[in-house]
């Protein structure tokens, strides 16, 4: 009797809380709130290892184009290359752990070509077999590991989460405005190798008394014969068209519509007679297809033109003709006879590289300073700390731009010849270095190039010459070396880009 009234009283109050639906939501909230905690921490690292992953790229991609920028084809191109990216100011992440959380190079390998699809591995290129030949750069970085918010090892699995980055780059060096003219290398010898070639280029021009050194360049047409050192021929553009007029007006013209690219450049076969008179218009020479441009500005001299020529209008003793276009060459040019009514710069006293076309540096410049600036009593220039002399001699193209710089330009030779060009009549304003040509500097010897017809030929690098003298014969030009083209120099226009 006392259980069932106990069961009587006990009945209803579980009744009651069976019916009870206050609060039945609790239980499933409770069950669903780590479900959501554990998906927002889920997604929270997976962020995480975005964000790492796009900072790791991001470094590996300014390693791969800081290393890239040195690929200049020059022998120590990949040494500089190694220590511009570990010269690069440090790329940190923000959420790897430990040293990890610095972009750190696991490996940078060289290629001269890219594999032929970029579903390819690198493996499937080719690499460089030497900095001659190094295009571009591929940088894997160091793996970084990113510890998780999410308790995984609580599920059996890692706590920890890593990932890296790889990034390929390249260099192609395009020069603009630049005179449609191949050289073959002058500092190349038989028997060198392509990276011993360019080494003997990098060398000369990094050697005051080797660039100074006359070279006599010439062109021989296309006869199908073996190229060899100072050797020099045209180079095709797409812009320039293909008639010989157009090749001769960009040859003369200050800004030529032509750019030329170093991984490769096609040669135009064939002697171009009228290259002389598009080259002497620099020197305020127009005559034969360039007399109609004597007062274009397109195809102005430089402002400093002085070549050893008596006559023509230039106002000093010695001027009958009364033509400031008709000045020619004077007694025993360019020295000029005693008593030296006017001196171009002389040729060197030597002949001894190059099979005779290449001198050995050494000029008589007291005899041309004492011709062209004695009677104003202008003090040479100072070359090593002591006056320039026979016995310490300048380069030439120094000479010529301390005549600019100084105000010598104008000093009367005792056959009245100036530097001031008197056949121009047109804006010298803008101050052009005329005599400095650019031109693509090739491997000829060692590439085995004939003078006919070749395509895609790598371009060892863009050269700066300097014009010492007018060409007189059809096929030669005298130039001396000033140096190479680089990065920042107007004509460059170096195209350092990502690939992968």
């Amino acid at each position: 009797m006392m259980v069932c009234g106990l069961f009587k009283r006990i009945a209803p109050l579980a009744k009651s809380f069976w019916q009870d639906t206050q609060g039945i939501i609790l239980p499933y909230v409770t069950i669903m709130l780590v479900v959501i905690v554990g998906v927002a921490v889920l997604a929270l690292d997976g962020v995480r290892y975005m964000s790492l992953q796009t900072q790791l790229q991001n470094g590996a991609d300014a390693l791969a184009l800081a290393g890239a920028a040195e690929l200049d084809r020059m022998p120590d191109a990949e040494n500089r290359s190694l220590r511009a990216i570990n010269n690069l100011v440090v790329n940190s992440t923000l959420l790897g752990t430990g040293s990890s959380q610095n972009v750190q190079v696991a490996q940078a390998n060289f290629y001269s070509r890219l594999p032929a699809s970029d579903s390819n591995p690198m493996s499937a290129g080719i690499p460089a077999t030497d900095a001659t030949n190094a295009r571009f750069i591929s940088v894997t970085v160091k793996p970084t590991t990113l510890n998780t918010i999410l308790p995984a090892s609580f599920f059996g699995g890692a706590n920890v989460v890593t990932t890296g980055a790889s990034a390929v780059a390249g260099l192609d060096q395009v020069v603009c405005h630049a005179t449609p003219l191949y050289v073959c290398n002058p500092y190349e010898t038989q028997g060198m190798s392509y990276a011993q070639a360019t080494a003997a280029l990098q060398d000369a021009v990094a050697t005051p008394s080797i660039r100074r050194r006359l070279i006599r360049l010439r062109q021989y047409g296309a006869n199908s014969r073996p190229m060899t050192a100072g050797d020099m021929g045209f180079l095709r553009a797409s812009t320039l068209g293909a008639g010989q007029g157009e090749l001769v007006n960009a040859l003369a013209s200050a800004r030529p519509a032509a750019c030329f690219v170093q991984n490769g450049v096609s040669f135009r076969p064939g002697l171009i007679p009228a290259a002389r008179e598009a080259f002497n218009v620099r020197f305020d020479i127009y005559e034969g297809t360039m007399l109609a441009h004597k007062n274009d500005f397109n195809y102005r001299p430089a402002e400093n033109v002085r070549k050893g020529y008596v006559g023509g209008g230039g106002g000093g003793e010695g001027d009958e003709s009364g033509n400031s276009c008709a000045a020619l060459p004077g007694a025993n040019w360019p020295l000029g006879s005693p008593p030296r009514q006017a001196t171009g710069l002389p040729l060197d006293r030597e002949w001894p590289y190059m099979n005779g076309r290449m001198g050995n540096g050494l000029w008589d410049f007291s005899t041309y300073w004492q011709a062209n600036h004695g009677g104003s009593g202008r003090p040479p220039p100072i070359i090593g700390g002591a006056p320039a002399s026979n016995e310490n001699p300048p380069s030439r193209y120094s000479v010529y731009r301390y005549e600019i710089e100084q105000g010598y330009v104008n000093d009367l030779s005792p056959g009245g010849e100036t530097g001031a060009p008197t056949c121009y009549s047109g804006n010298l304003s803008d101050k052009p270095d005329r005599r400095v040509i650019i031109a693509a500097i090739i491997n000829c010897q060692s590439l085995g190039l004939r003078d006919d017809v070749e395509r895609d030929v790598p371009v060892a690098a863009f050269g700066k010459f300097f014009l010492t003298l007018p060409a007189v014969s059809q096929d030669e030009i005298y130039v001396e070396t000033v140096g190479l083209v680089k990065p920042g120099d107007e004509e460059d226009f170096d195209m350092v880009q990502l690939y992968r």
